[in-house]
This record gives C-alpha cells, structure tokens and sequence, in this order.
C-alpha cells in the first residue's frame, strides 16, 4: 500500500482532531464493458461497495478510513465474502485484503497504470474457479510406504491436471502428501468435484479434501506500486 498517512497521537491538552480522512479499500476488479457492465453494476449494488470505471474495468471498492487497515478476522471475512459475492456474478481479479488508495484519482491512475495486466489476467481468468485439494493417508493401509502414497498422490494430480484450465502444487503441511490448487471452468467444475470423489472411493488408504469454488487467489498477484511524482 502506497503513501499511508500514519494517525497522529494528540496530547490532552490539543485541539480536537479533524475527522479521519477517508480510503478506498480495493476488493478486486471485474471488466465493465458490453453485458459485462451490467453484472459489474449488479455487484456494486448488492451492498455497501462501489465501483470505480475506467476504460472498460471497474475497481470494486469500499469506503474506509485511511491509513493501514485493521487486522482482525471480522473485516478480513467480510473482505473474502464480498470477493466470493462478486464471483458468483462476473471473472475477478481478487485483491489481497489491506490494500487501501487515498481517493478515486488514485484508483483511476492504478487502473490506467495495470490496464495490460489486468486485460491479460480477466482473459486468463474468464469463466473459472479455483478448487483446492488436500490429500493425506487415511491410515487403512499401514503396509503402502510413504514413498508409494506420494507417488500416488501425484498420479491424481496428473490426472486433475488435465480437466483443469491450470494447476500448480502448494507446500504441503503437516500429513499431507499433496496440496494443489486447480482453476476449472465453471461449466466443468461439477465434473470435477465428481472425479475427485471417484478417486477417493477408489483409494480408502487416501483421505481427500477438495474444498471450493473459490476466487481465483492462487492464480494472480494484486501489488499496488504508486507513482513517482516530480519532487518527490
């Protein structure tokens, strides 16, 4: 986040502060051109955000104070839910939750600065989920050596990756021999949640955990890089 004005603690004695300037907090952004503009203007008015237009995209954002947003688990929920409300209706690129501009000129200047790469990444993104799987050993097979299970394991990945648009392996943690995200089209995700479970059945010493849809946060980068101003 760029030129964040750091609150100012005053002394008992000072003169009451002015009120606290207000942000723009950026959800994502979803293309608003042709059809699409009517689903986008549907996202915005589906709750309290608004969205910022410009040369066929819109910023979906909500007002906020500004300076670094709170941390706590409520606002970071509201942030995902309105992200996965606005996935229901149009493609978006999902912005990571704290990213917060000073007012609808720096919104518009973002816009034009990273118009190429969100064209590219809305194409990319068109019409798909993302899906995430984990997959660990159920323990119904204590005779399969942890070399075999994730050699498996990786064999259903293959296989996913194919009815997939993309996919990439993520860190897997604790017993898990594969975690992966996947990002399916929305006319097959159903088809795909029904292989997953296919191969589940057929394999009781896995234990599967697919989880989604979801926005596609896997798949894309939202950074914030202001721009240099003479003087400055």
């Amino acid at each position: 986040m760029g030129e964040v004005e750091q609150p100012v603690t005053a002394d008992e004695h000072d003169e009451p502060q002015p009120a606290e300037q207000e942000g723009l907090l950026l959800h994502g952004v979803v293309r608003a051109r042709g059809h699409e503009r009517a689903l986008a203007k549907l996202i915005g008015s589906a709750s309290d955000d608004d969205l910022i237009e410009h040369r066929g995209m819109a910023a979906l954002v909500r007002a906020v104070p500004y300076r670094l947003p709170d941390w706590n688990r409520e606002l970071i929920q509201q942030h995902s839910a309105t992200i996965e409300r606005a996935m229901r209706r149009a493609t978006i690129v999902p912005a990571p939750y704290g990213i917060v501009f000073r007012d609808r000129e720096h919104i518009l200047e973002f816009l034009e600065d990273q118009h190429v790469a969100f064209d590219e990444a809305l194409s990319f993104l068109d019409g798909a989920f993302e899906m995430r799987l984990h997959i660990q050993p159920s323990g119904r097979r204590p005779d399969v050596s942890e070399g075999d299970l994730v050699d498996q394991a990786a064999s259903f990945y293959t296989a996913l990756r194919r009815r997939s648009r993309a996919a990439f392996t993520l860190p897997a943690e604790g017993r898990r021999v594969l975690s992966a995200a996947f990002l399916v089209s929305r006319a097959d995700w159903v088809s795909f949640v029904e292989y997953a479970d296919e191969l589940d059945a057929d394999h009781p010493e896995f234990q599967f955990d697919l989880t989604g849809p979801w926005p596609p946060y896997d798949f894309v980068r939202v950074a914030f890089f202001p721009r240099e101003k003479p003087g400055e």
